[in-house]
């Protein structure tokens, strides 16, 4: 698709091929800790949905109007003699125009009004909304102690629709929204650019007062704001105005705020595109470029081949559209390019909830046995008796035992007793710590005979004893058991609430519906309106066609006839 919002068949890069070589020479001079191996060791908090969201606005008159102008100046670009002088048109202008229409007209087109709902004033309302919803959240010094103010914090990345930009374009994105957001009732004050702050004194003082709640919205770009930004104390939320080029500036800008430090449990993240534009065409190639170098960077050797995720055009509707002189067939085989495109995706996006569904059975039981653990393991720590010491005592066929080696000793000569036997069943052979201890002896379907040393506890627990184990490293090896009971609460206590956590997640997205659906049904009107009119095109010519060879047949004479 073009800034123009036309179509043209390009030639590009389809598909990698032999990825776990790539991948064996990549990691040959690299080791990779992706964020999720991170998971459990740090603490981050929670994206709601559990990603970012896409807002989206419909494009107005004036931007479908000026996508025609963006047409005309790509024919010229293309219909161009000889060498490019300098002032003349380039297509990256083209393209930067078309991003920054995408935003706001006026930034194209100064004398325009504000058109309300577009996508820089959806930014807006929505900024608002988490600004007056979080006025009254409470934060923390890193010694414990409150701030004085609340409210949460807010960014806002955009590279394009700066202050700089307004002496050349008469309209700047960042100060409408502080104009608007001050209209509503937000403080200037709590309001500043990041390009403001030049100096490193002067950015630290201004991340200070971000943390402390005296600015609570900060407006900045990639460059500026993307890196060494430590304002994510009260971070709540962050939004896209504009698409970034590359997956790593969104990586950076989204850093910002899932990060150690927040003191949100859950944050937001939201993106905003105008549907027509480039913008999501932008974010679904960033998000193609993420998935192919978090699938080469996780070192999953089954993949052979990662092929473009736009690659399955159709190829033989593109040729038939180019071979014609009617540019309506053009447009036609990039609408249907577009909606298996988007039809792929909203597949995609249905395969997702099944996976969601699969996912919360998955939480749920995972949840269920780890508390079913932690009632078990409380009980053995009611029942469970000390053996450290003097304490230590084994009882066994009616005796006490109070020496480690004489109890070892007892011990494996039973086990070994029932392994010369070869008599199966289960039988009890000594108590020790609170807990019986109990011999399972049985032949296995391939004919080997074995015996085990059981631990009676809630859940019961087998004991490994290797031929060459001595009476002293059996009865420590039993001891370690009953020592570790806190340790196996607290990995039980971990593995429930992060059960709990993605439940909670995938719960919220459950039931989700597919967020380019407006996009696809506009794109299927259009096809239907296309089709329709070259159907009417096709009845006109086959009338004229017909009427022809009736005046021809009636003008022939008689004798030819």
């Amino acid at each position: 698709m073009q800034p123009s919002g036309a179509y043209k068949p390009v030639e590009r890069f389809c598909e990698f091929i032999n990825v776990p070589e790539l991948i064996d020479m990549f990691r040959s001079v690299a080791d990779v800790l992706l964020k999720h191996d991170l998971h459990g060791c740090i603490d981050l908090p929670r994206v709601k949905g559990g990603r970012r969201q896409l807002i989206t606005a419909e494009a107005s008159d004036a931007f479908c109007d000026y996508q025609q102008v963006l047409a005309e100046r790509i024919e010229a670009i293309e219909n161009r003699k000889g060498r490019v002088q300098k002032g003349d048109d380039i297509l990256l202008s083209v393209i930067t125009d078309g991003r920054h229409s995408a935003i706001d007209m006026r930034l194209v087109w100064p004398g325009n009004g504000n058109e309300p709902g577009n996508k820089l004033d959806k930014l807006i309302a929505n900024v608002h909304r988490i600004w007056r919803e979080t006025a009254g959240c409470r934060y923390r010094r890193p010694d414990g102690t409150p701030f004085p103010l609340p409210g949460a914090g807010q960014l806002i990345f955009s590279d394009l629709g700066t202050i700089s930009v307004e002496a050349k374009r008469g309209f700047s994105a960042y100060r409408w929204i502080k104009h608007e957001l001050v209209r509503l009732g937000i403080s200037a004050a709590e309001i500043a650019f990041m390009q403001d702050f030049k100096r490193s004194t002067d950015k630290q003082r201004l991340f200070n007062e971000f943390n402390a709640g005296r600015v609570r919205i900060l407006i900045g770009s990639s460059d500026t704001m993307g890196t060494g930004v430590n304002v994510q104390l009260r971070l709540k939320a962050l939004h896209h105005l504009d698409v970034p080029w590359l997956p790593s500036q969104i990586e950076q800008r989204e850093g910002r705020i899932e990060r150690q430090g927040n003191q949100n449990g859950e944050i937001e993240i939201y993106a905003y595109a105008t549907l027509g534009s480039m913008d999501a065409t932008m974010w679904q190639t960033n998000e193609r470029k993420a998935r192919f170098i978090a699938s080469a960077l996780s070192g999953d050797r089954s993949i052979r081949s990662l092929e473009d995720a736009d690659h399955q055009a159709n190829q033989f509707a593109l040729a038939k559209a180019i071979a014609s002189c009617d540019a309506r067939l053009i447009q036609k085989a990039g609408l249907e390019t577009e909606i298996v495109r988007l039809e792929r995706q909203r597949a995609a996006h249905f395969d997702d909830q099944l996976s969601i569904r699969r996912q919360i059975r998955n939480a749920r039981h995972d949840r269920d046995t780890a508390e079913e653990r932690i009632a078990a393991i409380r009980a053995d720590l009611l029942r469970r008796v000390t053996t450290k010491g003097e304490t230590f005592t084994f009882e066994a066929e009616g005796r006490r035992v109070t020496e480690c080696r004489t109890a070892g000793a007892l011990l494996i000569t039973k086990l070994r007793l029932a392994e010369r036997s070869r008599a199966e069943g289960e039988w009890c052979v000594g108590r020790l710590g609170g807990f019986d201890l109990v011999c399972q002896a049985h032949s296995t379907l391939s004919g080997v005979f074995q015996v085990a040393l059981v631990l009676q506890r809630a859940k019961r627990q087998e004991i490994t004893v290797e031929p060459d184990l001595t009476p002293l490293g059996l009865i420590s090896r039993l001891e370690h058991v009953l020592e570790r009971f806190e340790l196996d609460l607290q990995d039980q206590q971990h593995l429930a609430s992060d059960a709990t956590r993605r439940l909670a997640d995938y719960e919220v997205r459950l039931g989700e519906a597919f967020p380019l659906q407006a996009e696809l049904d506009g794109k299927r009107a259009q096809l239907t309106r296309i089709e329709a009119e070259l159907a009417d095109s096709s009845k006109n010519v086959r009338s004229t066609v017909k009427l022809t060879q009736e005046v021809q047949s009636a003008a022939r004479p008689r004798s030819a006839q």
